[in-house]
């Protein structure tokens, strides 16, 4: 079966989100009201989360500092943080409250909506847009966190030891899957992948059918995998570390007008429709404030 994605792009973002817990700002800046992601047609087992890469000029280190200090970095273990922080990666967990800062970097993104085939490893290219992402428990889907490199070297730092790859044709990729817990929250985990080579017709497993499909050879980061815990209204921020370099820079940055940009990926857990006790759906706050 193909991969589907249906892409599309409205004049806000009036999701059936903005309907949501007393006090919460919707995400949308028009009034529309319009819904294309009607829940009840997700699974079960469906987790929704709110996803944007916003940027930041490296240079502007005091909003960078500001953003960080409101993210809780002890939910990581102090091992992986320094497996992270060698490869020049920042990760934590952000209320349900957004610094100022972030708020008003999520607020000025490019809108586009994204609603992924049920059921189907898929990608999402962001390139700076906010996504609205429906994802079924232990399903795989790809978030391109990179251009395309003609040629990469990758260095990695692990455990004191360098390792080196020349790799051709590489995209830097995010593998996320979530696994709901039926209390209200969800476990994260995230991957980093680079894919890289030639596309090669492949064999695949899908839904009882053995399926063909071309692909890039991937060079797996699992030393660099982790999880998260989050809850309703939390997010998942990973970044940068203060000194831009190693993976983190081919993650997670950018050359714009002559200027480094950091990018800052943002996955708030928005809504789950998995819980043991037969509540209704679990909603939390959208991503961000309303433009005017």
């Amino acid at each position: 079966m193909p991969r589907r994605i249906w892409i599309l792009q409205l004049s806000g973002w009036s999701l059936a989100l903005a309907m949501m817990v007393s006090g919460c700002a919707p995400l949308n800046s028009s009034k529309s009201s319009a819904g294309p992601l009607n829940s009840s047609r997700l699974p079960p087992d469906a987790v929704v989360f709110d996803v944007a890469f916003v940027r930041l000029k490296a240079a502007d280190v005091e909003s960078y500092d500001a953003i960080w200090s409101a993210a809780d970095e002890q939910r990581l273990d102090v091992l992986l943080r320094g497996a992270l922080e060698r490869n020049g990666v920042r990760a934590g967990v952000l209320g349900q409250q957004f610094p100022a800062k972030l708020r008003e970097l999520i607020d000025t993104q490019p809108k586009l909506l994204a609603e992924l085939s049920q059921g189907q490893p898929d990608e999402l290219d962001f390139n700076g847009a906010r996504h609205h992402l429906p994802l079924r428990a232990g399903h795989r889907s790809i978030i391109k966190a990179s251009k395309v490199f003609p040629s990469l070297p990758v260095l990695l730092s692990e455990e004191g030891t360098l390792r080196g790859y020349q790799l051709t044709d590489a995209r830097c990729t995010l593998s996320l899957k979530s696994h709901p817990l039926g209390d209200g929250r969800v476990k994260l985990s995230l991957t980093p992948e680079i894919e890289h080579g030639e596309l090669k017709a492949r064999w695949g497993g899908s839904e009882g059918m053995m399926i063909q499909q071309t692909s890039q050879d991937r060079l797996i980061l699992d030393r660099l995998a982790f999880e998260a815990m989050l809850g309703p209204g939390q997010s998942l921020l990973v970044s940068t570390t203060p000194e831009i370099k190693g993976l983190g820079e081919y993650f997670f940055s950018q050359h714009s007008g002559g200027a480094v940009e950091r990018r800052l990926l943002v996955i708030r857990y928005a809504q789950t429709q998995f819980d043991n006790l037969f509540a209704p759906e679990q909603t939390s706050a959208p991503l961000a404030t309303p433009g005017e």
